[in-house]
């Protein structure tokens, strides 16, 4: 696999000056990158309004590539201008990053949403993923909400962007997942978990009582969420108490080859067992002063272990 970075991880910095952000990322060695928009309703692009053409120009200048993109909410933007964005920077991956679960006849309905937009963009040559967290993993009837999804979606129209550190943190194996979704996997997500983290591993823990869905709970990301709106009131509050949350949530993360998760195994699965041709480092939070010393961090760690590819 060739290692990615996925802009998330410097999104602070993003926010600020879009154009030096990945320019100093090239910089740094990174050739594949995925871009992260959580502005869809309002941005066809990359989130923070930059044109297709100017991104490409900067990647160009470093024989660097989008290989990704993560657009939400998906179900809420152009999806045919969101295509031509991707096609312009020369990706073929579109990545529906979350979802919003609540019943099992609902997650039927969202299956067929999910084999209709993966058309679309079969039909304009893109491929369609969706990206896992921990939620999930929680169940209808024993059953995984992925396994689910997997069962009643097109593997022609659905792949999976594979998050392992959210897979551990579902109580699971990562190796094992990615054992058995096999050739569905297309993309690889790879965080680490903090040894000193003050955060549980485990978020929906091991029984199936503890992981079986109850009536009227809802797990994931709505897409009408305050989170879509940026710059409203509704959005400070929700940023407001996420950081909040996050003094203790945010422990959890630290820089790849520095936790305790077993990454040389997961890398030697997925080249073994799946399709993925990228694993995606995404640097959720970092202690050190910046976010970019946090990616540059990772990237030391990711030259610890092998069968993996840094690209030209």
């Amino acid at each position: 696999m060739k290692v990615s970075l996925i802009l998330y991880s410097l999104r602070d910095m993003m926010a600020k000056d879009p154009f030096t952000t990945v320019e100093e990322a090239a910089k740094l060695g990174y050739k594949y990158f995925e871009v992260c928009n959580h502005n869809a309703v309002n941005d066809n692009g990359c989130g923070f309004g930059v044109p297709a053409e100017s991104l490409k120009s900067i990647l160009d200048k470093y024989g660097a590539q989008v290989v990704s993109a993560h657009i939400f909410p998906l179900e809420r933007s152009d999806i045919k201008a969101v295509i031509q964005y991707n096609r312009e920077l020369g990706n073929t991956n579109i990545v529906n990053p979350m979802g919003h679960f609540s019943t099992y006849d609902d997650l039927m309905l969202q299956c067929e949403q999910f084999n209709k937009m993966g058309k679309i963009c079969a039909d304009e040559g893109m491929n369609y993923l969706y990206h896992n967290h921990h939620h999930e993993f929680y169940t209808f009837n024993g059953k995984s909400i992925l396994d689910i999804m997997m069962e009643n979606t097109d593997p022609k129209y659905l792949s999976l962007e594979l998050d392992t550190f959210w897979v551990m943190r579902a109580g699971l194996s990562p190796v094992e997942r990615l054992k058995y979704y096999g050739k569905r996997v297309r993309l690889v997500h790879q965080k680490d978990f903090a040894w000193d983290s003050l955060a549980p591993i485990n978020l929906i823990g091991l029984t199936p009582e503890s992981k079986e869905m109850q009536p009227g709970q809802t797990v994931g990301m709505n897409p009408n969420s305050p989170y879509t709106k940026p710059g409203t009131p509704e959005y400070e509050e929700m940023m407001k108490q996420r950081a909040e949350r996050m003094k203790i949530d945010g422990t959890a993360f630290t820089e790849i080859g520095f936790g305790i998760m077993d990454i040389q195994s997961i890398i030697d699965t997925a080249n073994e067992y799946t399709a993925a041709e990228y694993i995606i480092l995404e640097q959720d939070m970092t202690r050190l002063p910046t976010q970019m010393d946090g990616v540059k961090k990772s990237m030391e760690g990711f030259k610890k272990f092998t069968g993996l590819s840094w690209g030209a």
